[in-house]
C-alpha cells in the first residue's frame, strides 16, 4: 500500500533469459507478476506493472481471523458467528478462513454486531450495492464479491434453517429473494492441444518429474488436492480404474473428502497404463507423486511449456477472452479431450466428480468449436517418456522449484524455475 501521498508504480526488474518482469506491493507483501512478453519495451511494461500497482494499492487486507480468537468476543453478533464458524470447522468445511475475512472486512460493518434476530432485508440489499461498487472500483473481482455474498447468504439462511438450536435463532430468512452482486465476465479456461501436449512429453530438457506429473494430471483430470494425496494403492490396474477417495485441503492443511464429498472411480486411459506400471514399481507404497507447492506449480508449468517450445498467445498472456494457463487446467484439459472424442456426456460427468451437469457443458461446447484439427486425444506417450536424458548421460529431476543437472558426475543447479 503506498504511504505519505506517494502513488504506488511498482518496479521492473530484468530476468536472466531478457524478459521483463514487475513487482508491486501488496498488503505489505513484495508480489512478482508472471513474466511480460519477450520483446517488450520497458515503457510498456512500467506502465502495466503501475497499472498493477495501483489496483494492488486499493485492495483491503483479508481478514484473516483464527476461529478461537472469533469466540472471545462478547457481542451478540460476534457469540454467534463463532458458534455459527466453529460449526462448519467441526463439519469439515474448507472456506471458514475465507468465511472470517469476508465477516470482519465486508459483512459486519453492515450487519453489525446485534444479534441476527435483528437482521432486515434492507442490510442484505446494502451489502449487494457495496460489493457491486468495489467491483466497479476495482477494490475486488466479482468472483470475489460473489463469494462473499455466498457466505452472507448462508449465514442468513442457516440463522432460520439451521439444525443446530445454538444458530437458529429466527423464523425467517432475511436475505431470501435479495438480488446478489452482479455477474461479470467469464475468462475462459485453457487447455492443451494433445501435439502440445507431445511438444512437452517429448523434450529433452523438461525433466521426467513433470513429464509424468502432467501426463498423470491431464489423462486423470484430477483435482490439484487429489493428486497430491493419490496414493499407490488408489491405482487398481486390475480393474482399469483410479480411486479417488480423498484430497489435500490446503486451508485444513490436512487429507478431507474429495470435492462434493463424493468418492468416484477415473477409468484408466490404455495409454497412460504402461507410466502407472512403471510409477508403481518405482514407488511400490505411499504417494505416487512427488508434488512441489501450489506457488512452484503454477509457474513451473509455464516454465517447462515454454522450454518444450509451447507458446501459443493465448496461453501465456491475459486476452479480453481468456486467462493464462495455470496448473489446474490441465484438468481441464484432459475433461476437453473426452468431450472431443465424444465420450457419453454423462459419464464424463460422472468421471469427472461435477456436481452440476452445467459444468461437464461448458466443455462440450468448447469441444464442439475445436473438434475439427484438433488431434489424436490421450496419444501414446513417447516410447522413452523423459529417458532420452539419461540415455545422454545427464540425469535431470525437479527438485523444491529448481532444475538439478548431473553431468559426469557434477552436481549443477540452474534455478529460477
Amino acid at each position: 500500500m503506498a504511504t505519505g501521498g506517494r502513488k504506488a508504480t511498482g518496479t521492473v526488474v530484468t530476468l536472466a533469459d531478457g524478459r521483463l518482469q514487475g513487482i508491486v506491493t501488496l498488503h505489505g507483501r513484495r508480489k512478482r507478476l508472471p513474466p511480460f512478453e519477450k520483446g517488450m519495451s520497458k515503457a510498456m511494461a512500467e506502465d502495466k506493472t503501475a497499472a498493477k500497482a495501483a489496483k494492488a494499492a486499493k485492495m483491503p487486507a483479508p481478514m484473516m481471523v483464527p476461529v478461537a480468537a472469533v469466540g472471545d468476543t462478547e457481542t451478540p453478533g460476534e457469540k454467534w458467528f463463532s458458534t455459527w464458524l466453529n460449526d462448519r470447522v467441526e463439519r469439515g468445511h474448507s472456506t471458514t478462513r475465507n468465511d472470517a475475512g469476508h465477516w470482519h472486512t465486508y459483512l459486519k460493518p453492515i450487519l453489525g454486531s446485534g444479534s441476527p434476530k435483528a437482521w432486515q432485508r434492507a442490510q442484505f440489499r446494502e451489502i449487494a450495492a457495496s460489493l457491486d461498487s468495489k467491483v466497479q472500483a476495482d477494490e475486488i473481482s466479482w468472483k470475489t464479491a460473489r463469494n462473499i455474498w455466498a457466505t452472507a447468504t448462508k449465514m442468513a439462511n442457516d440463522a432460520a434453517e439451521s439444525k443446530s438450536n445454538k444458530i437458529r435463532c429466527r423464523p425467517d430468512d432475511p436475505a431470501q429473494g435479495v438480488k446478489g452482486p452482479d455477474k461479470g465476465e467469464e475468462s475462459g479456461t485453457q487447455f492443451l492441444y494433445p501435439a502440445e501436449f507431445l511438444k512437452l512429453a517429448d523434450h529433452p530438457d523438461v525433466p521426467l518429474l513433470w513429464k509424468r506429473l502432467v501426463t498423470v494430471a491431464i489423462y486423470s483430470y484430477l483435482r490439484d488436492g487429489e493428486l497430491r494425496a493419490l496414493e499407490c494403492r488408489d491405482v487398481d490396474l486390475e480393474h482399469g480404474v483410479t480411486r479417488v477417495t480423498k484430497a489435500w485441503n490446503r486451508n485444513l492443511k490436512c487429507l478431507t473428502s474429495p470435492k462434493g464429498g463424493r468418492n468416484r472411480d477415473v477409468p484408466i486411459e490404455p495409454t497412460l497404463e504402461p507410466l502407472l506400471r512403471e510409477l508403481l514399481a518405482e514407488r511400490g507404497e505411499g504417494r505416487l507423486l512427488d508434488m512441489p507447492s501450489g506457488s512452484n506449480i503454477a509457474r513451473a508449468l509455464v516454465t517447462w511449456l515454454k522450454k518444450a517450445g509451447v507458446d501459443r498467445h493465448e496461453l501465456h498472456n491475459e486476452t479480453p477472452t481468456t486467462r493464462p494457463i495455470r496448473f489446474h487446467d490441465l484438468r481441464g484439459t484432459g475433461i476437453t479431450w473426452r468431450a472431443v472424442r465424444n465420450d457419453p456426456k454423462f459419464e464424463i460427468q460422472i468421471d469427472a466428480g461435477h456436481a452440476q451437469f452445467s459444468t461437464t457443458e461448458a466443455y462440450l461446447h468448447l469441444a464442439s468449436a475445436r473438434r475439427r484439427g484438433f488431434g489424436e486425444t490421450f496419444p501414446t506417450l513417447p516410447k522413452e517418456h523423459g529417458d532420452r536424458a539419461i540415455d545422454q548421460g545427464i540425469d535431470r529431476s525437479f527438485v523444491s522449484g529448481r532444475n538439478r543437472t548431473r553431468i559426469g558426475g557434477e552436481d549443477r543447479i540452474r534455478t529460477g524455475v
